[in-house]
């Protein structure tokens, strides 16, 4: 088996514990928007390009994307020896790009910390990125009002 892959049951009721709060916190948000009057949607379309490598890992990603509300993966291009694999995602309740890729790159950190074990950081394969609590977008979430400005309270 590559190298990649150490995969950790650990890790992975982690991953499932911290996805299905998203998905509970992003269904919390989706009925909080649609009752209260104003603004409901704020959408954007975001290109994410993966470190994943395996199909197993790109379709772990896609999947956990899509069951967060206020995400949807609309389409994904095919990696090249060159390219890496990507993800178009729509994004209802962020307009703010960069938000959205902090949230999905945390989404993926975690992600592979489950199938490739902890410290997969700087391993061959590992594709581009920094690992995990790197950057911005520490301590985001992906789905419904993942922007920085959501958790101040910016939006309605």
């Amino acid at each position: 088996m590559s190298d990649r892959w150490r995969f950790s049951i650990w890790n992975m009721v982690r991953y499932l514990v911290w996805l299905i709060g998203q998905v509970i916190s992003g269904s919390l948000q989706v009925a909080r928007r649609a009752l209260t009057p104003g603004t409901f949607a704020e959408p954007s379309i975001v290109g994410f390009p993966l470190r994943c490598a395996t199909d197993l890992e790109v379709t772990w990603m896609a999947s956990s994307i899509t069951i967060t509300p206020g995400t949807l993966v609309v389409g994904t291009a095919h990696g090249t020896d060159t390219e890496p694999a990507t993800v178009f995602v729509h994004s209802v309740f962020d307009s703010d790009r960069d938000s959205v890729r902090d949230g999905l790159q945390e989404m993926e950190d975690r992600l592979l910390r489950m199938t490739r074990g902890s410290g997969w950081e700087g391993r061959s394969g590992g594709g581009s990125g920094s690992g995990p609590g790197a950057g911005p977008g520490a301590g985001h979430r992906v789905g419904p009002g993942a922007g920085p400005g959501a958790q101040r309270g910016r939006r309605p």
